[in-house]
């Protein structure tokens, strides 16, 4: 029995899914397959039922998922304490593009288990010079040339209003839109494109309504119902309190959200914190909800 053993059967427990496992291990599904499949063989016993292309954990399987879990929670935990760059005291310098209140969140849980590291996080859309950062947070571009970099989420996007809007319950295509106000966070970034090249291939030109990179001027704008705006779906929430989703019946897009790092500056704590992106658990979650 080996510990590459278990690590797949607890993703594939987690996700429920041999292919989403193989994604996050970037290897063929066959290779998990097989290696949870010997895995039964050693225990005698199966962990899953199979049927029609599906997999469910039965009593085998949720017994040995709920040892897993304390046993690779205290593991990671060590893991992550031995690894802390402790002796690298540079400070982070983060460019958001994308997903900033995640983003946010992942440096406040990675702060409290390193509280010396220090980051310079800026939240822009405007030209800046890329060397001038560690990590990039955007959609997935090559407008980072020079740099590194993994997905780290795919977003489906959505058109949303206020809770009180007219049009909020009623089956729309976006064609029916032409005539409505649009909220937009900027020009440079990817939502806005999104929106243009949507509404493009059905006839018009949206019509902005305002512009603002805030995302608490944003979300007053769009609540107060001074026009409609794209909203991420990346958490497995589909509203938030003060908006409700369209049903706009041809709007059908998706975004991919990567990491960008440069090379040169990717060690040290530059290192453990591209780590902890990529395996903190509001990521891996959003992950599995899209």
């Amino acid at each position: 029995m080996e510990m590459l053993q278990l690590r797949y059967f607890y993703e594939t427990a987690i996700w429920g899914s041999f292919t989403k496992t193989a994604e996050r291990y970037m290897v063929p599904p066959t290779s998990v397959s097989a290696s949870v499949k010997r895995l039964e063989k050693e225990l005698g016993c199966a962990l899953f039922h199979r049927a029609h292309n599906r997999i469910t954990l039965n009593e085998h399987g949720k017994r040995l998922q709920q040892s897993l879990r304390v046993v690779f929670r205290e593991l990671d935990e060590v893991v992550e304490e031995l690894s802390a760059p402790t002796a690298d005291t540079r400070e982070i310098r983060v460019l958001v593009r994308a997903m900033r209140l995640l983003v946010a969140d992942c440096i406040i849980a990675y702060k409290a288990a390193h509280p010396n590291v220090a980051f310079q996080t800026v939240f822009s859309f405007e030209d800046v010079n890329i060397e001038d950062y560690d990590v990039i947070i955007d959609e997935k571009s090559d407008a980072y040339s020079g740099f590194d970099g993994f997905d780290l989420l795919r977003a489906s996007i959505r058109i949303s209003a206020a809770v009180d809007h007219p049009l909020c319950g009623q089956k729309l295509t976006l064609r029916q839109l032409e005539d409505q106000a649009f909220i937009s966070v900027g020009r440079q970034n990817g939502l806005f494109r999104i929106l243009t090249e949507a509404c493009e291939r059905v006839g018009f030109a949206p019509r902005i309504a305002v512009q603002s990179n805030d995302l608490m001027c944003h979300r007053r704008f769009l609540e107060s119902g001074v026009g409609l705006a794209l909203h991420r779906i990346y958490d497995g929430k589909e509203e938030a309190p003060y908006l409700r989703l369209l049903d706009v019946t041809d709007f059908d897009e998706t975004q991919t959200i990567c990491a960008y790092y440069n090379p040169i500056s990717n060690y040290g704590n530059v290192q453990h914190f591209l780590q902890f992106l990529q395996n903190h658990r509001e990521l891996k979650r959003a992950k599995s909800d899209t």
